[in-house]
């Protein structure tokens, strides 16, 4: 398979996208600013015959994905990367929208009650929840949205501050939430 067919697949399947060929580390790399994501595409090696497909938003990795072009003819392994490349992000999608609901709870504690350390305790668990995330970027495997449940549950029985067991009972029920949609 030609870098050429690889390449000129990524530009027609993301259009919009910034895609350059990186010659020095053999990958093609495309980027959407607007969007904040980025697909990088290993070029298959010769030995090897697969393709490595790492998607990312927002610096968090949404999946990486590898597949064998050994047993496909090239016009089916250029119709399998453009699927890959196509495919929704639904892991950063309810994660932002989750950091989103974190931030929205941290101004509501500001502006309606007034109370400006449970505002501060909620701007923390969700810078943590940000780093959990990227955490969890090492182990694709991992649903980051239960691994924080995990440690927010742990912080609401454990943590000596009332605000911070509140807020990370807010925190918890809005993860659960978001889990069940």
């Amino acid at each position: 398979m030609k870098t050429r067919d690889i390449l000129n697949t990524v530009t027609r399947t993301l259009p919009d996208w910034h895609v350059y060929n990186d010659h020095q580390f053999g990958r093609i790399t495309a980027y959407n600013p607007q969007a904040g994501c980025e697909v990088v595409v290993g070029l298959p090696d010769t030995d090897t015959n697969t393709i490595r497909i790492v998607r990312a938003r927002y610096e968090l990795v949404e999946d990486v994905t590898v597949f064998n072009t050994a047993d496909m003819g090239e016009e089916q392994a250029l119709d399998e990367l453009a699927r890959l490349l196509a495919a929704p992000m639904p892991r950063t999608d309810r994660l932002m929208w989750l950091k989103e609901q974190f931030d929205k709870g941290a101004e509501w504690c500001r502006s309606t009650l007034h109370d400006e350390q449970a505002a501060k305790d909620t701007e923390d668990m969700a810078e943590r929840y940000m780093c959990v995330c990227e955490s969890c970027d090492k182990y694709p495997e991992l649903d980051p949205v239960s691994v924080f449940e995990g440690w927010l549950l742990g912080e609401e029985l454990g943590s000596p501050y009332e605000t911070r067991r509140q807020a990370a009972s807010h925190m918890l029920s809005d993860v659960r939430r978001l889990d069940r949609e």
